[in-house]
């Protein structure tokens, strides 16, 4: 019996081998597969392991129909040089969105040749390019006012490399210095506002930066050319909140000017 069970594993241990010996180049394959695969998955979601991209508006904040520029680079934060391969002439582009939409990318009016190239990056090196937008729509005209956000991308191969998102304003074609307000809490102060541009009478709406329900809106009131709007404050610390003024026929996206205050309630 014991002869009988012997025999038993001996001839099970053997197929086992012969078995893993037939397997094993099927499990090569998978795992040399596997490691092409990983080393492509790095630049699979526009991210490759040691290179860092980025832009930066050159201003936060510029008046819609102006030319805004933007700073994409790439560093290498790894401790071992790294080439960057390009399939064309371009290595550098941008994209710029509102509400959620592709308004513009850098790209689109260019053509490059297919001049494949590589560029070598050192340790804790970075190269850098300039990007510039004009704000305006196709007639010319400056587009809606507000935040806006764009990425840029390092045009490599075999994939993109994406930069993080980063956000900017565009504004009305005049925009007032911040003014600080000092008040007393519970004590009502007023700031009064020009009523009418181009004979056309303004609305005045109020943009809070940053209030926590510090002060509150009480009362509007109207004169032949301005309007005084009166605020009550409610708790001691700052406000920050600016005021966008734009024509009754129009909409905050389309103002004329904007005015910042700082509210500081002792």
């Amino acid at each position: 019996m014991k002869q009988k069970k012997y025999y038993f594993i001996a001839t099970f241990y053997i197929l086992f081998c012969f078995c893993l010996l037939e397997a094993f180049p099927i499990i090569e394959d998978y795992i040399n597969t596997n490691k092409e695969q990983k080393r492509h998955l790095d630049y699979h979601y526009g991210y490759k392991k040691g290179l860092v991209v980025k832009i930066t508006p050159d201003t936060p904040e510029f008046v819609a129909g102006t030319i805004g520029t933007f700073t994409v680079s790439i560093t290498n934060i790894s401790k071992n040089s790294i080439d960057i391969k390009y399939p064309t002439g371009q290595q550098w582009d941008m994209a710029i969105y509102y509400n959620g939409l592709p308004i513009f990318q850098w790209s689109e009016p260019y053509r490059w040749n297919e001049s494949p190239n590589t560029i070598t990056l050192r340790p804790g090196e970075t190269r850098s390019e300039k990007l510039a937008w004009s704000s305006m729509n196709y007639y010319g005209q400056p587009l809606s006012q507000g935040i806006y956000k764009c990425i840029g991308l390092v045009t490599c191969s075999p994939k993109i490399i994406v930069s993080n998102e980063s956000s900017f304003r565009l504004l009305p074609p005049s925009v007032i210095a911040r003014k600080t307000i000092k008040t007393k809490l519970n004590q009502c102060f007023e700031i009064e506002l020009p009523r009418f541009a181009n004979d056309e009478e303004l609305v005045w709406k109020i943009v809070y930066i940053y209030n926590d329900n510090r002060i509150s809106y009480t009362n509007r009131k109207l004169k032949d050319k301005s309007i005084v709007i009166t605020f009550l404050p409610k708790r001691l610390g700052h406000v920050n909140f600016d005021l966008y003024a734009y024509p009754k026929s129009s909409t905050i996206k389309h103002s004329l000017e904007r005015r910042s205050y700082r509210v500081e309630v002792e």
